[in-house]
């Protein structure tokens, strides 16, 4: 047996959208701006062909080996986050991040490390996951959107 809906209405469908919008900006600010930003520079690993000494004497770990991070001094890393930018209209919303650290020489160089281009001949693409809808569908990221919706229509 199937139910059938004959006739509805949303009644204050501007709740809704205040929610969901609620919820986009509460899974940018922590679960992107914090916790997949630190993900991605901190604890994943990413393939690397070779080894580099890091530039930062007060790196934990001097040598920078394969697999590895893409911290050095942590100047890529802050350049996003503290740029992270959130802006809500009548019934959108929008969130942005400014990857514009400089290398030693003024120049900056967050496409040559996420493009792998340059000195940098391994990519390490860490905007990937929120930038093609397949990698999204696929990734923890897009289940804390899921729960972050889930939790502001009441659910658990």
């Amino acid at each position: 047996m199937s139910a059938t809906i004959v006739g509805g209405e949303f009644i204050n469908p501007q709740r809704l959208e205040q929610k969901l919008l609620q919820a986009f900006q509460e899974w940018t600010e922590k679960d992107v701006n914090e916790d997949y930003w630190e993900e991605q520079f901190i604890f994943r690993d990413w393939p690397y062909k070779g080894t580099t000494k890091r530039k930062n004497p007060g790196a934990f770990i001097e040598e920078a080996g394969d697999p590895r991070d893409i911290i050095d001094y942590g100047n890529l890393y802050r350049s996003g986050v503290e740029s992270y930018s959130f802006s809500m209209g009548n019934s959108s919303a929008s969130a942005s991040w400014n990857w514009d650290a400089k290398n030693s020489s003024g120049k900056p160089y967050a496409r040559y490390v996420h493009e792998g281009e340059g000195t940098n001949i391994t990519a390490r693409p860490w905007t990937d996951e929120l930038y093609y809808p397949q990698k999204f569908d696929m990734s923890d990221v897009r289940l804390a959107l899921v729960h972050r919706i889930k939790m502001a229509m009441g659910g658990r």
